[in-house]
């Protein structure tokens, strides 16, 4: 308990605790005031882009003459000097105590990437985020090897923020498509064009150039890549990149100037080996630069749509094409692009050479992408940007809202590991009608090879999003929230002093601006989710019941209690929700026997709704053969299992039982075995398969070899997909102690298999009218069924309409889940 207690402390009291500490003391107790703006570009590398256009405007403007303007950071030599004196711009480091303050604050908040984890939008604060380009290269989900959740927190920041500046219709779908939120976006797009696009319209070019020192008569090309490096990786990436510049400049003669706009790590490269002369300085912006430039050179980056306006010509350097196509991949295909795409060198240089050629070999193209992507870019678009964050005055063809209507749900679904659980909200996300509804699933965004896996199997329609960072709290408020973990919430002392602003704070860091109508914690099992989903802004909330959660308390495994603590907890919310759900009818009237002193108006509050089915998958998947005869008798697995080793396949020549379940001590495995090695004794061609993993493999695979049954009673670890084997097997037993409504029987009449099981709530509730044999929940029993099949009595006395279950199940969920009172 001790242990448990210290991790759950370190949980709340980690290496942000004091920088999280005072922004929320600045959130609840600071007022906002409403005539500051912070400004951050690329996390504080820069003042460019098109915060530092928006800045460049207002700065200037005698409506704004009374604002104060914050810059976040990271080094004092990113600060334009001509800003140096202004009494009224100040600039903090980044993520430094002064950044946390400013942060809280600030009205407007104005970011062309995003805010740190902690940030929480305050009601009051108004949040741009413009982003940074038009993506040619994928972004999010898009990717094509992206880790898992890389996106996160752009997404959070995405959701969190009142509005979205776009600089035409392809940017704004693909970044909200990309990030899983579009229908849940619950701001505003700007479909205004960018800001940082009226620099180059408007800057003073003689400026750029004497920043640079270029002269007047010298033409300019500009090399800009995009990043295709790692941190730690920057030598051989930067080494490539000086020798391109090198052999370009070598090529074109003195009558032009070339130079290089690199990413922030290959400039510092650059710097300390003294080889920055041609290099653009972080601080100059790119749009002001581009003013001046002849000629562009890049490769994935978005730099060149809004070059285009200039009608002046580009060239894509795609050396790593094939690489960059496998591992990222863009939403424009290259030959689609206006301009050539050179794969060495000697290409880039005679395109050079050439260049009249290519302006008008590409003309045609290049305006079909002008009246694409650059309808917006008149040198207005900073003015439209004021009048609709500063004045919210703006045309309504430029505002576009893309949540839909429908019924928004958020729901909790578990750890994703290879449970019920699992298989329960996978189908039941598959079988949700998403005309009427939209659904988001919350999760942590931990890297588990296990949840992964079965988080790929969910719905498409499923938008995912992922907790990103931890708590923002008071020191009071994670003192009483480690209070109430020990005693729950039972009492009238502890209803008022645990946290629930807390609570309600960090769904609200989590989601953003996102409205859900109905929220969800179909787990059941985590304190933290089940604190969330109770204080959180719904309409109706739900919590599920998988099992009977008495004895759940009491379950032990590995002689430790893994539920007792967080279900004592757990136990005390119910009385937050406005339905406690069991999965079955049995269930749930054990249930509400055993919890309904917890929950005022259990009566009203209390009901079932029985698990989904999708039939169709296991119908499609019951004769998927992965694996190859060995002999005809002895069929050896390939591909059927995902963390086990081939094992032969059941024989015609055999009886086959078979069960399907984690190996925890409720499913009770060992007595199914004692059982077993009494039918094995009396019946040389009995097998037993077992099919799944668990805690007590290792226990049950020594009982079986004290037992001698290795031959007899096969493991086949997880299997992916169960249902080839289910199907060749001839019987199915489930030996439980306790269940909520095992989804593996269901699945088991989908493909008409006889099934036997012990007597208790869950099981009974499936199989009871004829659908199956009931057997008392011993050795005994189990043993009498099995002999009971062996005899030839029929076992299943009816056949299982799966049609008209899942018509049921559904209608059950949208009832008693979806249904909003007025």
């Amino acid at each position: 308990m001790l242990k448990n207690s210290l991790k759950k402390a370190k949980n709340l009291f980690g290496k942000n605790f004091r920088k999280q500490t005072i922004y929320t003391n600045y959130i609840e107790k600071k007022a906002i005031n409403d005539k500051m703006i912070f400004y951050e570009s690329y996390h504080g590398e820069s003042m460019t882009g098109n915060p530092y256009a928006v800045f460049s405007y207002l700065i200037d403007h005698p409506a704004f003459k009374d604002f104060q303007h914050i810059w976040a950071i990271k080094d004092k030599a990113a600060i334009h000097e001509e800003f140096t004196h202004f009494p009224n711009v100040e600039y903090v480091i980044y993520q430094s105590i002064p950044y946390v303050k400013r942060l809280a604050t600030a009205k407007y908040l104005i970011n062309d990437t995003t805010f740190p984890s902690y940030f929480l939008k305050r009601k009051g604060q108004i949040y741009v985020n413009t982003w940074h380009g038009t993506p040619l290269k994928t972004m999010g989900l898009d990717i094509k090897k992206k880790g898992f959740a890389e996106h996160k927190n752009i997404q959070r920041n995405f959701l969190c923020a009142d509005y979205l500046v776009s600089p035409n219709e392809f940017t704004y779908k693909k970044l909200l498509k990309s990030h899983a939120i579009y229908s849940i976006y619950n701001g505003k797009v700007l479909d205004t064009g960018y800001p940082r696009v009226d620099l180059m319209f408007h800057a003073d070019k003689e400026l750029v150039r004497k920043k640079l020192s270029i002269p007047s008569k010298k033409k300019v090309i500009l090399y800009a890549p995009t990043w295709r490096g790692t941190l730690g990786a920057e030598v051989n990436e930067s080494d490539r990149l000086l020798k391109d510049v090198q052999t370009i400049q070598q090529s074109v003669g003195p009558e032009y100037i070339v130079l290089l706009k690199s990413h922030y790590y290959a400039q510092q490269y650059f710097k300390h080996k003294g080889m920055d002369r041609n290099c653009i300085p972080n601080k100059i912006d790119s749009n002001e630069l581009l003013s001046i430039v002849d000629l562009l050179i890049t490769d994935y980056s978005s730099i060149f749509f809004e070059f285009l306006p200039t009608k002046r010509p580009v060239l894509f350097y795609a050396y790593d094409e094939e690489d960059y196509m496998e591992k990222r991949g863009t939403y424009i295909p290259l030959d689609q692009l206006p301009g050539p795409v050179c794969r060495t060198i000697d290409g880039v240089i005679d395109r050079i050479q050439h260049i009249e050629s290519v302006k008008e070999q590409f003309k045609p193209v290049y305006q079909r992408f002008i009246e694409q992507f650059c309808y917006h870019d008149d040198g207005h678009a900073t003015e439209r940007f004021v009048n609709a964050v500063f004045y919210e005055k703006i045309q309504e063809k430029y505002l576009i809202r893309t949540a839909t209507n429908k019924t928004k749900i958020l729901i909790y679904g578990g750890g994703f590991l290879n449970n019920g659980i699992t298989a329960s909200i996978t189908n039941l996300l598959k079988s949700i009608d998403y005309d009427l509804y939209d659904v988001t699933l919350i999760d942590y965004g931990n890297q588990k090879e296990e949840k992964i896996h079965n988080l790929n199997k969910i719905d498409k329609n499923v938008h995912i999003i992922y907790r990103v960072g931890s708590w923002n709290a008071t020191i009071a408020e994670r003192l009483r929230h480690l209070l109430f973990l020990q005693n729950g919430a039972y009492t009238p002392y502890m209803k008022r002093v645990m946290p629930a602003k807390m609570y309600q704070r960090e769904m609200e860091r989590m989601v953003g601006l996102a409205k859900f109508d109905i929220g969800i914690d179909f787990s059941g099992y985590s304190p933290f989710w089940s604190l969330l989903f109770a204080f959180g802004d719904f309409k109706r909330k739900s919590i599920f019941l998988h099992s009977d959660m008495r004895k759940e308390i009491d379950k032990k495994v590995n002689k430790k209690y893994p539920h007792r603590k967080n279900l004592q907890v757990i136990f005390s919310l119910y009385n937050f929700y406005d339905k406690v759900l069991s999965v079955s009818k049995l269930t749930h009237e054990q249930n509400k026997q055993n919890l309904m002193r917890f929950i005022k108006e259990a009566s009203r509050k209390m009901d079932y709704v029985i698990n989904t089915i999708d039939y169709k998958n296991i119908l499609a998947k019951k004769e998927d053969y992965q694996y190859e005869f060995a002999m005809e008798t002895d069929l050896s697995l390939k591909g059927l299992a995902s963390t086990a080793p081939a094992f032969p396949m059941p024989s015609t020549s055999n009886i086959n039982f078979i069960t399907i379940g984690r190996l925890g001590p409720e499913k009770d495995h060992a007595k199914l075995i004692d059982a077993f090695s009494v039918i094995a004794s009396a019946n040389k061609n009995a097998r037993l398969y077992i099919v799944g993993d668990g805690a007590l493999r290792d226990v049950l695979k020594e009982k079986v070899k004290k037992l001698q049954l290795q031959d007899k009673i096969i493991f086949t670890g997880q299997i992916d997909n169960p249902y080839t084997l289910l199907n060749l097997c001839d019987c199915f037993v489930l030996s439980s102690n306790q269940e909520g409504q095992p989804m593996v029987l269901l699945e088991a009449l989908v493909l008409g298999k006889p099934v036997i099981v012990t007597d208790i709530p869950g099981s009974r509730s499936v199989v009871e009218g004829g659908y199956g044999l009931i057997v008392e929940n011993s050795i005994d029993g189990l043993v009498k069924g099995m002999n009971d099949y062996l005899e030839g009595k029929r076992i299943n006395e009816q056949a299982f309409d799966y049609e008209a279950y899942l018509n049921d199940a559904i209608n059950m969920f949208y009832e008693k889940v979806c249904r909003i009172e007025k």
